[in-house]
Protein backbone atom coordinates (compact mmCIF):
# COMPACT_ATOMS: atom_id res chain seq x y z
CA UNK A 1 0.00 0.00 0.00
CA UNK A 2 1.23 3.60 -0.77
CA UNK A 3 -0.22 5.89 1.96
CA UNK A 4 0.21 9.50 2.04
CA UNK A 5 2.78 10.97 3.95
CA UNK A 6 0.20 13.31 5.88
CA UNK A 7 -1.36 9.82 6.68
CA UNK A 8 1.72 7.78 7.99
CA UNK A 9 3.58 10.95 9.51
CA UNK A 10 -0.09 11.93 11.78
CA UNK A 11 0.11 9.71 14.59
CA UNK A 12 -3.62 7.92 15.69
CA UNK A 13 -6.21 9.58 16.88
CA UNK A 14 -5.44 9.93 21.07
CA UNK A 15 -8.96 9.37 22.34
CA UNK A 16 -8.85 6.29 19.52
CA UNK A 17 -6.25 4.61 21.54
CA UNK A 18 -7.68 5.38 24.45
CA UNK A 19 -10.58 3.63 23.64
CA UNK A 20 -8.73 0.63 21.91
CA UNK A 21 -6.94 0.27 25.31
CA UNK A 22 -10.13 0.17 27.51
CA UNK A 23 -11.71 -2.41 25.23
CA UNK A 24 -8.41 -4.30 25.47
CA UNK A 25 -8.76 -4.53 29.57
CA UNK A 26 -12.56 -4.67 29.79
CA UNK A 27 -11.71 -8.05 27.14
CA UNK A 28 -9.86 -9.33 30.92
CA UNK A 29 -13.02 -9.19 32.18
CA UNK A 30 -12.24 -5.97 34.60
CA UNK A 31 -15.02 -3.63 35.19
CA UNK A 32 -13.91 -0.16 33.51
CA UNK A 33 -15.01 3.37 34.39
CA UNK A 34 -14.14 5.78 31.60
CA UNK A 35 -13.56 9.57 32.68
CA UNK A 36 -11.82 10.36 29.47
CA UNK A 37 -13.97 11.59 26.91
CA UNK A 38 -16.20 14.40 27.05
CA UNK A 39 -19.20 12.77 25.70
CA UNK A 40 -22.33 14.25 27.98
CA UNK A 41 -24.54 11.22 29.74
CA UNK A 42 -27.06 12.77 29.59
CA UNK A 43 -29.62 12.52 26.46
CA UNK A 44 -30.30 15.14 24.09
CA UNK A 45 -33.37 16.79 25.59
CA UNK A 46 -37.25 15.82 24.90
CA UNK A 47 -37.97 19.66 23.75
CA UNK A 48 -35.24 18.92 21.06
CA UNK A 49 -36.07 15.55 20.07
CA UNK A 50 -39.83 16.58 19.55
CA UNK A 51 -38.77 19.09 17.20
CA UNK A 52 -36.60 17.08 15.04
CA UNK A 53 -39.54 14.02 14.85
CA UNK A 54 -41.18 17.14 12.99
CA UNK A 55 -38.49 18.18 10.94
CA UNK A 56 -37.45 14.72 9.35
CA UNK A 57 -41.16 14.40 8.04
CA UNK A 58 -41.30 17.66 6.18
CA UNK A 59 -40.29 16.53 2.81
CA UNK A 60 -38.55 20.40 2.17
CA UNK A 61 -35.77 18.78 4.30
CA UNK A 62 -34.46 16.05 2.59
CA UNK A 63 -32.78 17.20 -0.53
CA UNK A 64 -29.57 19.21 -0.41
CA UNK A 65 -29.02 21.67 1.66
CA UNK A 66 -27.45 25.02 1.60
CA UNK A 67 -23.60 24.97 1.63
CA UNK A 68 -23.33 28.02 4.01
CA UNK A 69 -26.57 27.20 5.73
CA UNK A 70 -30.25 27.26 5.75
CA UNK A 71 -31.73 30.84 6.36
CA UNK A 72 -33.54 30.35 8.85
CA UNK A 73 -30.76 28.34 10.67
CA UNK A 74 -28.36 31.31 10.52
CA UNK A 75 -31.36 33.81 11.25
CA UNK A 76 -31.74 31.72 14.18
CA UNK A 77 -27.96 31.90 15.05
CA UNK A 78 -27.55 36.03 14.70
CA UNK A 79 -30.65 36.21 17.18
CA UNK A 80 -29.14 34.16 19.76
CA UNK A 81 -25.98 35.53 19.27
CA UNK A 82 -26.87 39.11 20.03
CA UNK A 83 -29.11 37.67 23.16
CA UNK A 84 -25.74 35.99 24.49
CA UNK A 85 -23.01 37.95 23.55
CA UNK A 86 -24.51 41.23 22.65
CA UNK A 87 -23.11 41.34 19.16
CA UNK A 88 -24.37 42.14 15.85
CA UNK A 89 -24.31 39.24 13.45
CA UNK A 90 -25.61 39.23 9.83
CA UNK A 91 -27.01 36.22 9.34
CA UNK A 92 -26.36 35.92 4.93
CA UNK A 93 -22.34 36.89 4.86
CA UNK A 94 -20.73 36.27 8.82
CA UNK A 95 -22.28 32.81 10.10
CA UNK A 96 -21.92 29.42 8.26
CA UNK A 97 -23.23 25.85 9.56
CA UNK A 98 -20.47 23.42 9.68
CA UNK A 99 -21.02 19.78 10.66
CA UNK A 100 -19.74 20.18 13.86
CA UNK A 101 -17.11 22.49 15.77
CA UNK A 102 -14.74 19.45 14.83
CA UNK A 103 -15.38 19.74 11.31
CA UNK A 104 -14.76 23.46 11.18
CA UNK A 105 -11.52 22.64 13.42
CA UNK A 106 -10.35 20.18 10.72
CA UNK A 107 -10.65 22.00 7.79
CA UNK A 108 -10.14 25.81 8.61
CA UNK A 109 -6.01 25.52 8.32
CA UNK A 110 -6.52 24.46 4.65
CA UNK A 111 -8.41 27.82 4.00
CA UNK A 112 -4.99 29.80 5.10
CA UNK A 113 -1.89 27.53 4.96
CA UNK A 114 0.14 26.25 2.33
CA UNK A 115 2.78 23.45 2.50
CA UNK A 116 5.43 24.94 4.66
CA UNK A 117 3.70 28.24 6.37
CA UNK A 118 3.10 28.05 10.06
CA UNK A 119 0.55 27.90 12.42
CA UNK A 120 0.48 28.99 16.13
CA UNK A 121 -1.10 26.11 19.05
CA UNK A 122 -1.51 26.71 22.27
CA UNK A 123 0.42 23.83 24.24
CA UNK A 124 -1.67 22.06 25.94
CA UNK A 125 -4.36 21.59 23.47
CA UNK A 126 -7.22 19.85 21.56
CA UNK A 127 -4.86 17.23 19.52
CA UNK A 128 -7.03 18.15 16.23
CA UNK A 129 -5.68 21.98 15.72
CA UNK A 130 -1.75 20.26 15.40
CA UNK A 131 -3.16 17.22 13.25
CA UNK A 132 -4.88 19.52 10.77
CA UNK A 133 -2.23 21.78 10.67
CA UNK A 134 -0.23 18.61 9.97
CA UNK A 135 -2.63 17.19 7.31
CA UNK A 136 -2.06 20.79 5.09
CA UNK A 137 1.94 20.11 5.25
CA UNK A 138 2.17 23.41 7.60
CA UNK A 139 4.53 23.71 10.81
CA UNK A 140 3.11 23.71 14.00
CA UNK A 141 4.37 26.63 16.62
CA UNK A 142 3.88 25.93 19.86
CA UNK A 143 2.86 28.52 22.98
CA UNK A 144 3.14 26.93 26.61
CA UNK A 145 -0.05 27.51 28.65
CA UNK A 146 1.40 27.62 32.17
CA UNK A 147 -0.59 27.50 35.57
CA UNK A 148 0.63 30.79 37.27
CA UNK A 149 -0.71 32.29 34.10
CA UNK A 150 -4.14 30.67 34.38
CA UNK A 151 -3.16 28.74 31.14
CA UNK A 152 -3.43 31.74 28.91
CA UNK A 153 -1.17 32.18 26.63
CA UNK A 154 1.64 35.22 27.13
CA UNK A 155 1.26 36.84 23.83
CA UNK A 156 4.49 39.49 24.66
CA UNK A 157 6.73 35.94 24.46
CA UNK A 158 6.47 34.60 21.65
CA UNK A 159 9.04 35.37 18.99
CA UNK A 160 8.17 38.02 16.99
CA UNK A 161 9.47 36.75 13.58
CA UNK A 162 7.17 33.78 14.14
CA UNK A 163 4.19 35.54 14.90
CA UNK A 164 4.69 37.43 11.33
CA UNK A 165 6.01 34.24 9.59
CA UNK A 166 2.53 32.37 11.10
CA UNK A 167 -0.99 32.76 9.05
CA UNK A 168 -3.52 31.42 11.72
CA UNK A 169 -3.55 30.68 15.48
CA UNK A 170 -5.71 28.73 17.42
CA UNK A 171 -7.03 30.06 21.10
CA UNK A 172 -9.63 27.60 23.00
CA UNK A 173 -11.43 29.30 25.89
CA UNK A 174 -12.90 28.06 28.06
CA UNK A 175 -10.38 25.72 27.45
CA UNK A 176 -9.89 22.09 26.90
CA UNK A 177 -8.15 20.32 28.60
CA UNK A 178 -7.09 23.00 30.99
CA UNK A 179 -10.38 24.21 31.95
CA UNK A 180 -9.60 27.62 31.99
CA UNK A 181 -11.48 31.12 31.10
CA UNK A 182 -10.75 34.37 29.23
CA UNK A 183 -11.70 37.48 30.02
CA UNK A 184 -12.35 40.83 27.22
CA UNK A 185 -9.12 42.07 28.19
CA UNK A 186 -7.16 38.93 26.73
CA UNK A 187 -9.35 38.87 23.89
CA UNK A 188 -8.31 42.70 23.24
CA UNK A 189 -4.78 42.04 23.39
CA UNK A 190 -5.42 38.88 21.05
CA UNK A 191 -6.84 40.84 18.50
CA UNK A 192 -4.02 43.85 18.83
CA UNK A 193 -1.85 40.93 18.16
CA UNK A 194 -2.98 39.47 15.28
CA UNK A 195 -3.46 42.59 13.71
CA UNK A 196 -0.05 43.47 14.41
CA UNK A 197 1.49 40.42 13.24
CA UNK A 198 -1.29 39.74 10.17
CA UNK A 199 -2.79 36.57 11.14
CA UNK A 200 -5.91 34.90 11.43
CA UNK A 201 -7.66 33.41 15.07
CA UNK A 202 -8.94 30.63 15.39
CA UNK A 203 -10.98 30.68 18.35
CA UNK A 204 -12.91 27.47 19.30
CA UNK A 205 -15.81 28.45 22.04
CA UNK A 206 -17.14 25.11 21.49
CA UNK A 207 -18.10 25.35 25.77
CA UNK A 208 -19.52 28.89 25.76
CA UNK A 209 -22.82 27.26 27.56
CA UNK A 210 -20.85 25.02 30.07
CA UNK A 211 -19.59 27.41 33.06
CA UNK A 212 -20.22 27.31 36.98
CA UNK A 213 -20.39 30.98 38.29
CA UNK A 214 -21.64 34.05 36.28
CA UNK A 215 -18.42 35.74 36.30
CA UNK A 216 -17.34 33.18 34.38
CA UNK A 217 -19.85 33.19 31.97
CA UNK A 218 -17.58 33.20 28.48
CA UNK A 219 -17.56 35.73 25.74
CA UNK A 220 -17.15 36.04 22.70
CA UNK A 221 -14.18 37.34 20.26
CA UNK A 222 -16.55 38.94 18.12
CA UNK A 223 -17.42 41.61 20.71
CA UNK A 224 -13.53 43.00 20.07
CA UNK A 225 -14.39 45.79 17.60
CA UNK A 226 -12.14 44.20 14.31
CA UNK A 227 -12.40 40.98 15.57
CA UNK A 228 -14.43 40.14 12.82
CA UNK A 229 -11.63 40.85 10.22
CA UNK A 230 -9.23 39.24 12.12
CA UNK A 231 -10.97 35.75 13.48
CA UNK A 232 -13.21 33.18 12.73
CA UNK A 233 -15.06 31.94 16.00
CA UNK A 234 -16.65 28.08 16.41
CA UNK A 235 -19.28 26.92 17.79
CA UNK A 236 -20.76 23.54 18.42
CA UNK A 237 -24.34 21.94 19.72
CA UNK A 238 -22.70 19.36 21.25
CA UNK A 239 -22.27 20.54 25.07
CA UNK A 240 -25.19 23.57 24.54
CA UNK A 241 -27.68 20.70 23.55
CA UNK A 242 -26.20 16.92 24.66
CA UNK A 243 -26.01 16.63 20.41
CA UNK A 244 -22.62 15.33 20.20
CA UNK A 245 -23.51 12.66 17.98
CA UNK A 246 -25.75 14.79 15.33
CA UNK A 247 -22.64 16.89 14.09
CA UNK A 248 -23.69 20.41 13.58
CA UNK A 249 -22.07 23.53 14.74
CA UNK A 250 -21.31 26.86 13.04
CA UNK A 251 -18.88 29.46 12.34
CA UNK A 252 -19.04 33.35 12.65
CA UNK A 253 -16.60 35.96 11.14
CA UNK A 254 -16.34 38.46 8.50
CA UNK A 255 -17.44 38.16 4.80
CA UNK A 256 -14.01 37.70 3.73
CA UNK A 257 -13.32 35.04 6.30
CA UNK A 258 -16.36 32.91 5.70
CA UNK A 259 -16.70 33.18 1.68
CA UNK A 260 -12.95 31.47 1.64
CA UNK A 261 -14.37 28.91 3.98
CA UNK A 262 -17.08 28.07 2.20
CA UNK A 263 -15.02 28.15 -0.66
CA UNK A 264 -13.06 25.05 0.89
CA UNK A 265 -16.00 23.45 2.02
CA UNK A 266 -18.44 23.67 -0.71
CA UNK A 267 -16.32 21.75 -2.53
CA UNK A 268 -15.52 18.80 0.26
CA UNK A 269 -19.37 17.95 1.38
CA UNK A 270 -22.28 19.08 0.75
CA UNK A 271 -23.48 20.81 4.08
CA UNK A 272 -25.68 19.76 7.37
CA UNK A 273 -28.64 17.59 7.13
CA UNK A 274 -31.57 20.65 6.85
CA UNK A 275 -33.73 18.73 9.29
CA UNK A 276 -30.96 18.82 11.76
CA UNK A 277 -30.40 22.83 10.69
CA UNK A 278 -33.74 23.25 11.66
CA UNK A 279 -33.73 21.27 14.81
CA UNK A 280 -31.20 23.12 15.94
CA UNK A 281 -32.39 26.85 15.15
CA UNK A 282 -35.84 26.12 17.10
CA UNK A 283 -33.64 24.54 19.66
CA UNK A 284 -31.31 27.93 20.37
CA UNK A 285 -34.71 30.09 20.62
CA UNK A 286 -37.36 27.05 22.30
CA UNK A 287 -39.10 28.22 25.85
CA UNK A 288 -37.29 25.28 27.43
CA UNK A 289 -33.70 25.81 26.68
CA UNK A 290 -33.36 28.30 29.29
CA UNK A 291 -34.44 26.14 32.00
CA UNK A 292 -32.07 22.87 30.31
CA UNK A 293 -28.92 24.88 30.63
CA UNK A 294 -30.27 26.22 34.34
CA UNK A 295 -30.26 22.47 35.01
CA UNK A 296 -27.04 21.29 32.98
CA UNK A 297 -25.47 23.98 35.06
CA UNK A 298 -26.23 22.57 37.99
CA UNK A 299 -25.27 19.18 37.33
CA UNK A 300 -22.14 19.82 36.51
CA UNK A 301 -21.55 22.07 39.19
CA UNK A 302 -22.28 19.50 41.43
CA UNK A 303 -20.03 17.12 39.91
CA UNK A 304 -17.28 19.48 39.66
CA UNK A 305 -17.24 20.13 43.30
CA UNK A 306 -17.52 17.02 44.58
CA UNK A 307 -14.78 15.24 42.04
CA UNK A 308 -12.79 18.85 43.87
CA UNK A 309 -13.38 17.27 47.16
CA UNK A 310 -12.29 13.83 46.83
CA UNK A 311 -9.14 15.19 44.27
CA UNK A 312 -8.21 17.13 47.20
CA UNK A 313 -8.77 14.83 49.89
CA UNK A 314 -6.09 12.66 47.78
CA UNK A 315 -3.67 15.38 47.93
CA UNK A 316 -3.71 16.08 44.61
CA UNK A 317 -2.79 19.74 42.94
CA UNK A 318 -5.35 20.95 40.69
CA UNK A 319 -7.00 24.29 39.58
CA UNK A 320 -10.71 24.36 40.13
CA UNK A 321 -12.52 24.06 36.76
CA UNK A 322 -13.82 27.60 36.22
CA UNK A 323 -16.07 25.91 32.72
CA UNK A 324 -15.95 23.05 30.49
CA UNK A 325 -16.16 19.19 31.97
CA UNK A 326 -12.49 18.68 32.75
CA UNK A 327 -10.13 18.69 35.95
CA UNK A 328 -6.23 19.34 34.69
CA UNK A 329 -4.36 17.39 37.12
CA UNK A 330 -0.90 17.13 38.35
CA UNK A 331 0.01 13.74 38.23
CA UNK A 332 1.85 12.58 41.80
CA UNK A 333 5.38 13.31 41.70
CA UNK A 334 6.38 9.47 41.52
CA UNK A 335 5.31 9.21 38.43
CA UNK A 336 7.77 10.61 35.37
CA UNK A 337 5.38 10.19 32.40
CA UNK A 338 1.72 10.62 32.92
CA UNK A 339 0.97 8.34 30.53
CA UNK A 340 2.75 5.31 32.36
CA UNK A 341 0.65 7.24 35.16
CA UNK A 342 -2.66 6.62 33.55
CA UNK A 343 -1.76 3.37 32.23
CA UNK A 344 -0.91 2.34 36.11
CA UNK A 345 -4.44 3.27 36.79
CA UNK A 346 -6.04 1.25 33.98
CA UNK A 347 -4.26 -1.86 34.76
CA UNK A 348 -4.70 -2.21 38.28
CA UNK A 349 -7.95 -0.37 38.86
CA UNK A 350 -9.51 -0.30 35.45
CA UNK A 351 -10.12 3.64 36.03
CA UNK A 352 -9.55 5.54 32.27
CA UNK A 353 -8.43 9.27 32.24
CA UNK A 354 -6.40 10.80 29.73
CA UNK A 355 -2.72 11.34 29.60
CA UNK A 356 -1.96 14.91 29.72
CA UNK A 357 0.73 14.40 27.20
CA UNK A 358 -1.59 13.61 24.60
CA UNK A 359 -2.45 17.49 24.74
CA UNK A 360 0.75 18.40 24.18
CA UNK A 361 4.81 18.18 25.46
CA UNK A 362 3.18 21.27 28.24
CA UNK A 363 0.78 18.66 29.10
CA UNK A 364 3.19 16.08 30.43
CA UNK A 365 3.11 15.76 34.49
CA UNK A 366 -1.08 16.21 34.37
CA UNK A 367 -3.94 14.16 33.13
CA UNK A 368 -7.43 14.78 32.41
CA UNK A 369 -10.85 13.71 34.24
CA UNK A 370 -13.76 14.58 32.77
CA UNK A 371 -17.29 15.32 34.45
CA UNK A 372 -19.29 13.45 31.72
CA UNK A 373 -20.41 9.61 33.21
CA UNK A 374 -23.44 9.21 35.06
CA UNK A 375 -22.93 10.20 38.85
CA UNK A 376 -22.49 6.42 40.07
CA UNK A 377 -19.35 6.08 38.37
CA UNK A 378 -17.91 9.26 39.17
CA UNK A 379 -18.24 8.22 43.01
CA UNK A 380 -16.81 4.51 41.66
CA UNK A 381 -14.33 6.10 39.88
CA UNK A 382 -13.09 8.06 42.95
CA UNK A 383 -13.09 5.55 45.18
CA UNK A 384 -10.68 3.04 42.85
CA UNK A 385 -8.67 6.24 42.32
CA UNK A 386 -8.57 6.90 46.06
CA UNK A 387 -7.72 2.81 46.73
CA UNK A 388 -4.78 3.36 43.85
CA UNK A 389 -3.45 6.21 45.97
CA UNK A 390 -3.14 4.12 48.91
CA UNK A 391 -1.94 1.22 47.70
CA UNK A 392 0.93 2.95 45.93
Amino acid sequence: MNFSRRVLDTPPYLFHLIDEKRKAVQEKGIDVISLAIGDPDRPTPDFVLDIMAREMRDPRNHGYPSYKGEPDFCDAVARWFHDRFEVELDPRSEIMAVIGAKDAVSHLPFVFLDPGDSAIVTDPGYPVYEASIGFTGGKVVRVPLSEDRGFLPDLDAIDPRAADEAKIMFVNYPNNPTAAVADETFFEKLVAFAKKHGLVILADNAYSEVYFEEEDRPISIMKIPGAKETSIEIHSFSKTFNMTGWRIGFVTGGKQLIDAFLTLKSNFDSGVFMAIQRTAARALEHSKAKAFNKERTALFKKRRDRIASALEGMGFKFQLPRASYYFWVHTPPSYASSVVFCADLLEKKGLVVTPGVGYGPSGENFFRISMTSPDERIEQGMERLRDFMKER
